[in-house]
C-alpha cells in the first residue's frame, strides 16, 4: 500500500522561521501549504519551489484580513490538513529599538497595540476556526501556534507591551480551545522558539532557526493528548503560565 502524504499548512513562510519550518518538512517528506502576503516577493520560498515542485504550494494570506483567511479555507476545503502551524506574528514597527517607546508605558501607540494583537491572536485564533473541518480531516490533528516566553507572566518581564500582552492572551486562548477541541482528538500546543537569529530579535539571539525548528518538529512530532494545552520551548522545556 502506498502511504498517504501528509499536508501541514504554515503561516507567514516568506522568510524566517516559516520559511524553515517549510523546508525542513517538506525535507522530511510532508506536502506544504506555504502562505505569505505577498507570494511574489518571496524569492527563497519560490526557489524552494523549484526543488520541491510536487509538494509545495504558494498562496497569499494576510493573517490580519479575516476575509482573506475565509477565503483560502474555501480554496482549500477539500484538502485534509494534518499539521496547521500558527508561525506568523509581528513584534512591532522596525527597527525594533528605535520604536520600542510605542510600547512602553507613558508613551503608548494604541495603533501598534491594535495591530500586533489583531496579528497575533486574532489571526491565529481565526485560522483555527477556519480551517478546523480540514484538521478534522486530518490524521495528525495537531494545531501549533508560535508564542513566547515574553507572553509568560510569571517569567517574562520585557516591557514590550503590545507583543507580550498579545502572546498572553493567545496563551489562554489556546488552553480553551484544547479543553473545547479535545472531544474531537484534536491536539494543540504552544511553542516558544526561543531568542532566534531572525529579523524580530532585537539583538543578542544566539539560536540558529534550523536548530530552533528541529526541536520544534520534534516537540510536534510527539504531541498527543496527555500534552495537549501546554506551553513549552522548543527544546520542550515546560514554561510558567
Amino acid at each position: 500500500m502506498i502511504p498517504v502524504m501528509k499536508t501541514v499548512l504554515i503561516t507567514g513562510t516568506n522568510r524566517g522561521l516559516g520559511f524553515e519550518f517549510s523546508k525542513q518538512y517538506l525535507e522530511g517528506g510532508y506536502k506544504v501549504l506555504a502562505t505569505c502576503r505577498n507570494p511574489n516577493d518571496a524569492i527563497d520560498l519560490q526557489a524552494l519551489k523549484a526543488n520541491f515542485k510536487d509538494r509545495l504550494e504558494i498562496h497569499t494570506l494576510d493573517v490580519k484580513d479575516h476575509k482573506s483567511i475565509e477565503n483560502l479555507s474555501v480554496l482549500l476545503r477539500n484538502y485534509p490538513i494534518d499539521i496547521l502551524i500558527n508561525n506568523a506574528g509581528i513584534i512591532g514597527p522596525f527597527p525594533i529599538l528605535e520604536h520600542i517607546n510605542k510600547q512602553r508605558f507613558g508613551t503608548f501607540n494604541y495603533d501598534v497595540w491594535e495591530e500586533v494583537i489583531r496579528t497575533n491572536l486574532f489571526g491565529p485564533m481565526k485560522m483555527t476556526e477556519a480551517f478546523i473541518n480540514q484538521i478534522e480531516a486530518g490524521e495528525e490533528k495537531k494545531i501549533i501556534f508560535l508564542s513566547s516566553t515574553v507572553g509568560s507572566i510569571q517569567e517574562g518581564d520585557q516591557p514590550a507591551y503590545a507583543y507580550a500582552s498579545s502572546k498572553t492572551a493567545l496563551n489562554k486562548s489556546i488552553s480553551l480551545t484544547a479543553n473545547i477541541l479535545k472531544g474531537k482528538n484534536i491536539f494543540l500546543l504552544a511553542l516558544c522558539p526561543g531568542y532566534v537569529k531572525t529579523r524580530m530579535n532585537a539583538g543578542g539571539a544566539t539560536l540558529d532557526p534550523e536548530e530552533s525548528i528541529r526541536g520544534m518538529m520534534q516537540q510536534i512530532e510527539s504531541l498527543d493528548a496527555s500534552r495537549s494545552g501546554e506551553f513549552i520551548r522548543y527544546n520542550g522545556e515546560k514554561i510558567q503560565w
